[in-house]
């Protein structure tokens, strides 16, 4: 489990979990105590290799990281981070006391967020993290509408072309059973397909619905959407 140094117990709700991937332990600490109180759930890890490896167990929405540090450095973590499937999308602030350009190029080409320069101003710091989290929330807004879009031109291009061979299978089962009454079996069937072709058509009404797109794991890493309808398509 990796160190909790402030923030909500927990994880509670609404809070923000940070990763912080520093040695010097001060510098935690003065991340905690401003930020620790203000919505922010700071986590801990003292080198490269446990940051990598905390970073894939907690899944912190935010990664603050150490350009200069002994054994494994700012940029061969972010490496790590960003071949990682679990880690490379985890937003990446650096927090560098290099002050080269060729530094904050080589940061930036390796896919950084941001990055700020020691000594830094808490409260700077805070706004850029505040920054990066409203720019998260609204590319993941744009992102499920536009996703919602997408579907409803599908679903209404299939309820076009499914809706008649339905009416077609439904009016023949319909006929079917009666030419044919008295025929239990018969009639058992094409209750069946009379069945099963309203759900057909229930399911495409549903999705027609659709409210909201979000995604849930499923297997071997895959997610699985999970389709919120509207009350009046229930």
């Amino acid at each position: 489990m990796p160190d909790v140094v402030g923030g909500p117990a927990g994880g509670a709700a609404g809070s923000v979990r940070v990763l912080v991937i520093d040695d010097d332990p001060s510098i935690v600490r003065f991340i905690e105590i401003y930020l620790g109180g203000q919505g922010f759930e700071i986590l801990a890890a003292h080198n490269g290799a446990e940051g990598l490896e905390r970073a894939r167990a907690s899944a912190p929405e935010l990664i603050l990281l150490d350009y200069s540090m002994p054994d494994m450095d700012g940029p061969e973590v972010l490496v790590g981070l960003k071949r990682d499937a679990v880690t490379r999308g985890i937003p990446v602030v650096v927090l560098t006391a290099r002050a080269e350009l060729v530094d904050k190029v080589k940061s930036l080409r390796l896919g950084i967020e941001d990055y700020i320069t020691k000594p830094f101003d808490i409260r700077e710091l805070k706004a850029r993290l505040d920054s990066i989290l409203a720019r998260r929330r609204e590319a993941a807004a744009n992102t499920e509408a536009e996703g919602l879009k997408t579907l409803r031109r599908v679903v209404a291009s299939v309820s076009h072309e499914v809706n008649n061979p339905l009416a077609a299978i439904l009016m023949c089962a319909e006929a079917l059973e009666s030419h044919h009454p008295g025929v239990a079996e018969v009639v058992a069937k094409s209750r069946v397909i009379q069945d099963n072709v309203l759900r057909i058509r229930d399911i495409i009404q549903r999705l027609e619905g659709v409210k909201v797109l979000a995604s849930k794991p499923y297997v071997a890493g895959e997610q699985l959407l999970d389709l919120e309808i509207g009350e009046e398509h229930r």
